[in-house]
């Protein structure tokens, strides 16, 4: 650990860490999944018996071993631990008061597990999306999963990922409804397709029943448009002769926001498509 920094997590959160790993091959896999190596404890001996450390140990063994005053450093801890918590969270034998203490202790060092309006949640949460929807989600998760690599790190990648995320949605919806899906389509002709294909392109929603809703349609359509725009200048599709500046983690996040707002609506337009009416059995009576 660095020394004379402070750590962003407390004792508490490695041990609620550690409290929730029950396999030692589950928690080697997810520590190296976020690009940490799980510091195994070396077997023991003790008036003849041999003592095999727990899991619990190896893992919080590998915490208090890591400088835990680099952000990026914690930011892949976190990533680690998110898995570790579904892992345990499926087990039939999982204490649930657990999991409670583990997100009381990380929202105490700051760092709610799931918090609202996270950007790593927000890309988890349409990769399940895109899964339920599509019958081949796997573009999809591609690209999401490019886009959690680069997030915190790079902000120029990703923005162009977040550009390709768009395109992926939309060439995955344009599929979905039996249209062609030409190779060398630009991004405001794929946005374009896909929301009309759909039928929620703003041109196509009636103003005088829905001002509004049309607005926020325009609006949107332009974020998705003006993230191509975006990756056109800053982003990692061009090479330049000199680095990009202007740009920072906190407008990458917010690009990668703006897609995943775009990709979701289209995703839950695909599986509610708009107007469509209720189910027969209701308007049946009488």
């Amino acid at each position: 650990m660095t020394e004379g920094g402070r750590a962003l997590l407390s004792s508490d959160s490695i041990g609620a860490i550690a409290d929730i790993a029950r396999s030692t091959r589950d928690a080697e896999r997810a520590f190296t999944v976020a690009g940490i190596k799980l510091e195994r404890q070396p077997v023991t001996q003790y008036e003849g018996t041999v003592i095999v450390a727990s899991t619990r140990s190896h893992v919080s063994r590998t915490l208090r071993r890591l400088d835990l005053c680099d952000p990026k450093v914690v930011r892949a801890v976190l990533r680690a631990t998110v898995a570790l918590a579904e892992i345990y969270e499926s087990l039939p034998t999982a204490d649930k008061s657990r999991l409670v203490r583990l997100r009381h202790c990380l929202a105490a060092d700051g760092f709610p597990l799931d918090p609202t309006g996270d950007p790593m949640a927000a890309i988890r949460t349409l990769g399940t999306i895109a899964a339920d929807v599509l019958p081949d989600a796997s573009a999809i998760r591609v690209e999401l999963a490019r886009l959690e690599r680069s997030l915190d790190d790079d902000p120029s990648l990703a923005i162009g990922k977040a550009k390709n995320l768009i395109e992926a949605t939309a060439k995955a919806v344009l599929a979905q409804k039996g249209q062609p899906v030409g190779t060398n389509l630009n991004v405001p002709t794929l946005v374009k397709g896909a929301m009309e294909v759909l039928g929620v392109h703003p041109e196509q929603v009636d103003a005088t029943k829905s001002p509004l809703v049309r607005d926020i349609l325009a609006d949107l359509r332009d974020l998705a448009l003006k993230i191509g725009t975006l990756r056109n200048k800053v982003g990692d599709g061009h090479g330049s002769s000199a680095a990009v500046t202007g740009i920072d983690a906190r407008d990458s996040r917010l690009a990668v926001r703006a897609a995943i707002a775009w990709c979701a609506y289209m995703l839950d337009s695909l599986s509610d498509p708009p107007g469509r009416q209720p189910s027969a059995q209701a308007g049946a009576s009488g």
